[in-house]
């Protein structure tokens, strides 16, 4: 059966009718209603500013506490800033002082207001403006610039060293940048390493005055010894006690005695580094293949000889005579060390120095160098020992077993070539010493002259002979022409000048001391060559340093000889210097 709808939708009508009639009401309610609502948003919107202006004055006083602790926080730092130990300051970048402490102030010996506005560059010594100038003009191209020193001209009172730091202030935005400087008075650190740094010196000269004397009473020893073997030598000559086959001991003895009075001269200036260099080219492997049959001699035959060498090694530049005397001087000091025999070992090789390494190698500068070992089973040596191996007359040998040059020639022929020594030693248990010599260039010819004993002795050739000594003169006058030669004398250089201007024909060779009155050999050898182009020139002088030797080493087609030498010495130089071939 059907529901009826139709009643209840009426019904539902009415009720909907009513409900927008009571909401609507009368006209003087709406207006009553409106006017209450529109108090009520009033009192909301009053309560909402209340509300803001409390946040408001709790964020002014918070503000305001702010403000304040940054004004404290503002003057902390600058009372910091003006009472710091080291000096502030700010400058443009120009150079021109904005602001300063008083450390500055007082470092300049003037006041803040003296300096604002100021060029920085007033202030500064006038002999270190430019590395001011320089200075700012690299801050402008880099942001920092540290460790620089600047010595500063306070006013009225001595110039004062500041290490310097400062660096581009680029953090104020829309403003030009400015400089930050930090400077630092190191016076007195200086005025303290000056003072650290001469007394260092003063003890280093204490010390060498040590080894002066030292070094002078080994010297008087030895030239003593040999000067009074020669007083008796020639008193029983002169004495006429003596004849014949006596005469002629005695003479042998005394000309022992010279050689061994030049041979010692000739360490003394091998230890001072001294000599007149001769260089050529040569290879260790050569050279010791040379000296081992005099090497075996020396050592005998309760010692083993072992020869290690690397013919690939290279050559070395250095004079041949001063690297066979380091040989023998090395051998000698090993065969002494094995007084019961035992095994010496003689090697070459090669090494590389690298910048900065190794440590030993201080004195070497980077590169490849040829490397020469001499290696014993002696007794070795204590630390103490090998502190003072190179010092002049130290030895620990008996007195008149040797005489303490040894060692020390060896380490000076080896620094005067560029060279360095290493040891490495323990007692009971041997020795090694190793040499490192800077390895010369692959061009050019190995050169090794013939053994002395055959290089020819005589001659035919023209020799100038200049020097101011008649019992040196005499004597070589006849030794020459004894050989052959024909001798044109001159007591000094301007004599010399005069005899060969007036001789017509060529002189091969002058032989010239250094040192003369009037005239030395050096100029007299400025004035003759550009005549003589042809002519070579044979330096002779009892002089360590002169004139000829400051620079070390001699021209190829020249030679030196250091007096004394024996007549067989100059016999064969002139031959070498006349039979040299000049590139």
């Amino acid at each position: 059966m059907a529901k009826d709808t139709t009643g209840s939708g009426a019904q539902e009508l009415q009720e909907r009718l009513a409900r927008i009639q009571s909401q609507i009401g009368d006209p003087k309610a709406v207006r009553n209603r409106q006017l209450t609502e529109a108090l009520t948003a009033m009192r909301e919107a009053l309560e909402e500013v209340e509300v803001a202006e409390r946040e408001l004055a709790r964020r002014s006083d918070e503000l305001l506490a702010a403000q304040e602790a940054l004004e404290v926080e503002r003057h902390r730092y600058r009372e910091l800033f003006e009472l710091a130990p080291v000096g502030y300051l700010v400058t443009d970048e120009a150079g021109t002082v904005q602001d300063a402490n008083l450390a500055v102030a007082a470092l300049l010996n003037t006041s803040w207001k003296a300096l604002r506005g100021k060029p920085l560059v007033v202030f500064v010594a006038p002999s270190n403006r430019g590395e001011l100038r320089d200075l700012l003009h690299r801050v402008r191209r880099q942001p920092a610039e540290r460790g620089f020193e600047l010595v500063l001209q306070p006013r009225d009172l001595q110039p004062r060293v500041a290490l310097v730091s400062v660096r581009r202030d680029e953090d104020r935005i829309g403003k030009p940048s400015r400089l930050l400087w930090i400077l630092q008075d190191i016076s007195e650190r200086r005025e303290a390493e000056r003072a650290l740094h001469d007394s260092q010196e003063r003890l280093r000269h204490s010390q060498r005055l040590e080894a002066i004397g030292r070094l002078a009473g080994g010297v008087a020893h030895s030239f003593n010894n040999l000067l009074a073997a020669i007083a008796f030598h020639v008193e029983l000559i002169l004495g006429g006690r003596s004849g014949g086959e006596e005469l002629l001991r005695h003479a042998s003895e005394i000309q022992r005695a010279g050689e061994r009075a030049a041979s010692l001269a000739r360490q003394l200036l091998a230890f001072g580094r001294k000599q007149v260099l001769q260089p050529r080219r040569l290879t260790l492997h050569e050279l010791i293949a040379h000296l081992e049959p005099m090497l075996r001699r020396l050592l005998g035959q309760d010692i083993d000889v072992e020869i290690a060498t690397d013919p690939e090694a290279g050559a070395i530049h250095a004079d041949l005579g001063q690297i066979e005397q380091v040989i023998l001087n090395l051998v000698g000091n090993a065969r002494d060390a094995m007084p019961h025999g035992g095994r010496l070992t003689l090697a070459t090789g090669t090494a590389e120095i690298h910048e900065g390494e190794p440590p030993g190698s201080a004195h070497l500068a980077p590169g490849a160098y040829v490397t020469l070992t001499v290696s014993d089973t002696g007794m070795g040596m204590p630390p103490e020992v090998v502190a003072h191996l190179f010092e002049p007359f130290f030895t620990t040998k008996e007195r008149d077993k040797g005489t303490g040059l040894g060692l020390a020639t060896v380490y000076g022929i080896v620094r005067q070539s560029g060279g360095d020594v290493r040891i490495e030693t323990e007692p009971g248990k041997g020795t090694s010493f190793t040499i490192l010599l800077p390895r010369a260039g692959s061009e050019g010819e190995v050169e090794f002259p013939p053994p002395p004993e055959l290089a020819p002795a005589r001659g035919t050739e023209v020799v100038l002979l200049v020097e101011d000594e008649d019992n040196i003169r005499e004597p070589a006058i006849e030794i020459l022409e004894g050989h052959g030669y024909t001798v044109l004398p001159a007591s000094d250089g301007v004599k010399a000048l005069e005899v060969a201007r007036a001789y017509p024909g060529p002189i091969q060779v002058m032989i010239t001391d250094v040192i003369m009155p009037n005239l030395s050999g050096g100029r007299l050898a400025e004035e003759l060559l550009p005549l003589r182009p042809d002519m070579r020139v044979i330096y002779m002088s009892g002089y360590p340093e002169d004139s000829i030797t400051r620079h070390g080493a001699l021209e190829p087609r020249h030679r030196f000889l250091q007096k004394p030498f024996p007549p067989s010495v100059l016999l064969r130089t002139v031959r070498e210097v006349l039979e040299a071939v000049v590139e």
